[in-house]
């Protein structure tokens, strides 16, 4: 039935002309490499010559962020079904529609004339070879590198035209000034600041779990509240902060972390409430702790520590889209809650072993070390 509804709207849709209508959708909402590249483009004034609209969750959330020839708009909710009066609505914004730009989400093209680019929320660092994650018809998937677009191929059977290395959008930020400082000025007390990304193990929205290995908090090396405790204990005779930023997939319902003085967590409500995107962080932060999140090539770009948590890499039952992917892992490896605290002081020790590491994974995966890549986005699709 869904592919008949399909068919239908792009038969009818196709008798449409194109005009100058964007579409962005991003998980979650208005973030990542679509809001990065939207920011640039009313930056630079393509919303005087073009209606841009953005498909969210909840609109009434970014009213205030609508401009001239933008609109948010609540098309529909995750997890829900979509009615037929839905996909009608959908159908009338979406049938003059230049490009369809989405990070997540695949917005459906319901015009032939009408091109899609997937603009993407991560490298293809776990294996998604069983999943399709990018349709098969999509005129554009934006990457960082030739490695990266390789990958990318490898992994969903892409060919090499689809691709368009230009580099991330929201990697702009961490070469040019903003005022993150200020809007986060309450981390300003710590010695130093740890940015903690993991990546989900399973998804609160479906029955999807991709490693075997238990975690009662939620989070890899912290076990229990009292590990929990002890690290916050240790983190705060050293003045350092973790900022523990959880996934948006994650499952956070085993996590029962109380309010604690040395590990702040962080949602995309916070981030919102501040105006603050997740690679702004990047700017304030002293060191990276994650595992297998694409994040990490991002954070290689400002050349600052890195600590991989490994606790369940016999586990990671998905895989991963390269051979010996520990080789491009370039930093210390975490087992357990010693060996954290071992990266905790060494950052605060300012040793640092894997520079010369860093920066050789980081020209494989990270062709443009600049601010541009909104700019060389625009001017490949034409805008």
């Amino acid at each position: 039935m869904k592919n008949l509804i399909k068919n239908i709207l792009l038969f009818f849709g196709s008798l449409f002309s194109i005009k100058n209508v964007l579409i962005f959708e991003s998980h979650a909402d208005y973030s990542d490499n679509a809001r990065s590249f939207y920011e640039y483009l009313i930056k630079k004034k393509y919303n005087k010559r073009y209606k841009i609209y953005w498909f969210v969750n909840n609109a009434n959330e970014f009213k205030n962020r609508e401009t001239d020839n933008v609109y948010f708009l609540t098309m529909w909710k995750d997890g829900t079904k979509k009615t037929f009066f839905q996909w009608l609505r959908y159908f009338w914004i979406a049938k003059n529609a230049k490009y369809l730009i989405f990070s997540n989400r695949n917005l459906v093209r319901v015009n032939r004339k009408t091109k899609t680019v997937c603009i993407n929320h991560g490298i293809a660092i776990k294996s998604i070879k069983n999943r399709r994650m990018i349709p098969l018809d999509v005129n554009y998937r934006v990457d960082a590198s030739e490695f990266c677009a390789h990958l990318v191929m490898d992994q969903q059977g892409l060919k090499r035209e689809q691709v368009i290395v230009v580099g991330n959008p929201r990697n702009d930020v961490i070469f040019n000034k903003t005022n993150v400082d200020k809007k986060l000025i309450e981390f300003k007390k710590y010695k130093k600041i740890i940015l903690w990304l993991p990546t989900f193990r399973k998804s609160y929205h479906s029955d999807r779990v991709d490693s075997t290995h238990e975690f009662p908090l939620g989070i890899p090396i912290i076990y229990s509240s009292k590990m929990l405790d002890d690290m916050n204990n240790y983190l705060k005779k050293l003045n350092v902060v973790i900022i523990l930023k959880l996934h948006p997939a994650q499952d956070l319902s085993v996590f029962k972390a109380k309010s604690l003085s040395n590990i702040i967590i962080l949602d995309d409500k916070y981030l919102i409430s501040k105006d603050v995107e997740l690679t702004e962080l990047y700017k304030i932060t002293d060191a990276l702790i994650t595992d297998y999140s694409s994040v990490y090539v991002d954070y290689l770009l400002t050349q600052k520590p890195i600590g991989f948590t490994v606790d369940d890499f016999n586990d990671y039952k998905i895989g991963f889209s390269m051979e010996n992917i520990q080789d491009y892992m370039p930093g210390v490896k975490i087992n357990d809650i010693e060996e954290l605290k071992t990266f905790v002081d060494n950052l605060v020790k300012n040793v640092d072993e894997y520079k010369k590491e860093r920066k050789r994974v980081n020209a494989i995966f990270n062709e443009f070390n600049d601010g541009n890549s909104s700019e060389r986005l625009a001017k490949k699709l034409g805008l």
